[in-house]
């Protein structure tokens, strides 16, 4: 696969799909999954950009894709992820790190073992001058690479190393994992401290059954076509929402709808404040700012429409437009 850019207003990272097209002199480079690019990752990723800019080097943050646990067939059913690899990239441009390289993992890469990547990867294809990385790193075939074999063949393999303590969030270790928790948990205000922002995802619209028109809140019907995307716990959320037709607030319900005759199957509902026209086939990237309430079902849609006025009223108490 070719390499591209990656460009957006905080300037670009370079997207590499083949190690072996990457051609750098003596780059800082860091590795690991980076799901979320949460405010450890930003620790981390903001040393690189640091000592790279002190060296005059390149920075690299090296990740991989699929997840590991999808194709070694240990995530459970529930498993999902926080960021797609767009999303990721996009987070990662936000880093200002300049190069971001994309190693397909698949069953035979799974085999490389830890020694093997640092010296035909890190240093043979990649040429690393400094290795920035977490004191819990983990790579190769079962978990074989770690801090201290960094530490043992660095010296011999011609970078240098800098390892970085946890992140700590008061006493909480920041972590992909717990992340997910929060947010299937409803736990939205400290999975958002977590990440550093807002969570987001994006769906196509899709056709529903315009009961919200009846009310006077009209909603589209977000499918997410990430099967692995961790959508957070049911409820009604203050949102942003970004469309075609620009930037809007609103309020999203993800849950049954109990009080609507179909209910049943989960949906995620989008009303966003002032936008009209029709928004089917269209792509809506929405981020969550505050839980409002637990999903409720109600015995009419008039004490529905009730519900949702005040819904409104906390919504746009909370939604500002300077959210990274």
């Amino acid at each position: 696969m070719e390499n591209f850019y990656f460009c957006g207003n905080l300037g670009r990272v370079i997207l590499h799909t083949d190690i072996n097209q990457v051609h750098l002199n003596s780059p800082v480079v860091t590795l690991g999954m980076f799901d979320g690019v949460h405010r450890g990752h930003q620790k981390l990723l903001s040393v690189v950009k640091a000592e790279a800019a002190r060296r005059g080097a390149g920075s690299v943050a090296v990740t991989f894709w699929p997840h590991p646990r999808i194709v070694l067939g240990k995530a459970p059913p529930d498993f999902r992820l926080l960021h797609t690899l767009d999303e990721k990239a996009d987070r990662i441009r936000q880093a200002g790190i300049d190069h971001m390289v994309v190693i397909p993992f698949t069953s035979s890469f799974s085999r490389v073992t830890g020694v093997e990547f640092v010296e035909e990867w890190l240093c043979g294809k990649l040429k690393a001058g400094l290795v920035v990385a977490g004191d819990e790193i983990r790579f190769g075939a079962g978990g074989s690479g770690n801090a201290d074999l960094l530490r043992k063949y660095s010296s011999g393999c011609g970078f240098e190393l800098m390892m970085l303590e946890t992140h700590l969030h008061g006493e909480q270790r920041i972590s992909s994992t717990y992340i997910r928790e929060c947010l299937k948990n409803n736990d939205l205000s400290q999975a958002s401290q977590l990440l550093g922002y807002p969570y987001s995802l994006t769906g196509k619209v899709a056709s529903g059954n315009r009961i919200g028109n009846t009310i006077g809140y009209p909603t589209a019907n977000l499918e997410v076509e990430e099967g692995f995307k961790q959508i957070p716990g049911d409820g009604v959320y203050a949102v942003i929402a970004e469309t075609s037709a620009g930037r809007f607030g609103g309020m999203l319900n993800i849950g049954v709808r109990p009080t609507l005759a179909d209910a049943g199957h989960q949906t995620i509902e989008v009303h966003m404040f002032g936008a009209t026209g029709s928004f089917y086939g269209d792509k809506i990237s929405v981020r969550f700012i505050e839980r409002l309430r637990d999903e409720m079902k109600f015995g009419s849609l008039e004490e529905l429409k009730r519900q949702l006025d005040r819904d409104k009223e906390a919504a746009l108490k909370c939604i500002t437009f300077d959210s990274k």
